[in-house]
């Protein structure tokens, strides 16, 4: 999860542009006169995500056209239509082309915070449309928050990214394995019920393990040679160096909290990582 800076594109421009490109002259003009409707419910938006108050906004009918007309103009006019540049500037903004909710995969889409089929208004607003992979945009589907505690992280409202996130527990067994969680006990309840509503409906714990999986296998040679090396305390240094180093850009990924667990685990750096299998079959990394 990473913050992004608001789109540069403004609402009262976009949607006239876009209702502009119906060829047919009736919707046009019934798409220009619901136009007022989505500005002045654009601005109730933009004022309740500033307070992460957005599951109290209720749901209304576009009055001069239908819901499936309204929201039709996302697909029609910015995704394949004359203001697709729009949608490419607003795709194109994560973080060398990373997804903000996973910090993990690609950018290939864009997700609508609050899903357009409950809030066609909001089909072409700008700072309803956040940069993501498609995994996280299907496991993220039509959620619509009912609760506080049920808003996921919305990368341009919220800037979580001096917070200590994710935990990840270090298992050393017959193979090692990490485990990924939110850190509920450090993080003040408003931030860390959020976070863990965001996690588990993206299944991030799994994603986080997979991907952790394969890293450690990736690095065993390493650790291997630093530990016959220096031992012990020059594995844990380098961990630490390279926990360090991966904050970098983004510093609630799983790689730094990885290399922090594995530093801080006694087992793992006094030898546990020889349990590391190279053969282990690896469920969840994609």
């Amino acid at each position: 999860m990473y913050h992004l800076p608001l789109p540069a594109a403004q609402i009262a421009e976009l949607y006239p542009n876009c209702a502009n490109r119906a060829g047919n002259l009736q919707l046009r003009t019934a798409l220009l006169q619901e136009g007022e409707r989505v500005i002045q419910r654009s601005a109730t938006y933009n004022q309740m995500a500033q307070t992460s108050t957005l599951y109290q906004i209720a749901q209304e009918n576009a009055v001069h056209v239908s819901n499936a007309e309204l929201s039709n103009l996302y697909e029609r006019a910015l995704v394949n239509g004359g203001e697709r540049p729009t949608y490419l500037a607003i795709r194109g903004a994560g973080l060398f082309g990373r997804c903000p909710l996973c910090a993990q995969r690609d950018v290939g889409t864009l997700d609508h915070y609050l899903p357009r089929a409950s809030f066609p208004e909001f089909a072409v607003l700008p700072v309803n449309l956040v940069p993501c992979c498609f995994d996280c945009n299907h496991a993220k589907r039509e959620h619509t928050p009912a609760a506080f505690a049920e808003q996921m992280f919305h990368p341009y409202f919220d800037d979580w990214n001096d917070l200590e996130l994710i935990q990840a527990t270090i298992v050393v067994e017959d193979a090692v394995y990490a485990e990924f969680a939110v850190n509920v006990d450090t993080l003040h309840p408003v931030v860390a019920d959020r976070a863990a509503a965001h996690f588990e409906t993206l299944g991030l714990a799994a994603l986080y393990s997979g991907h952790a999986s394969v890293e450690l296998v990736q690095r065993r040679a390493g650790f291997l040679l630093t530990f016959e090396n220096g031992g012990p305390e020059a594995l844990q240094a380098e961990l630490l160096r390279e926990s360090q180093s991966r904050r970098v850009p983004f510093p609630n990924a799983w790689q730094p909290v990885l290399y922090r667990a594995l530093a801080d685990s006694d087992e793992f750096v006094n030898g546990g990582f020889y349990a590391i299998d190279d053969q282990l079959e690896v469920a969840g990394a994609d």
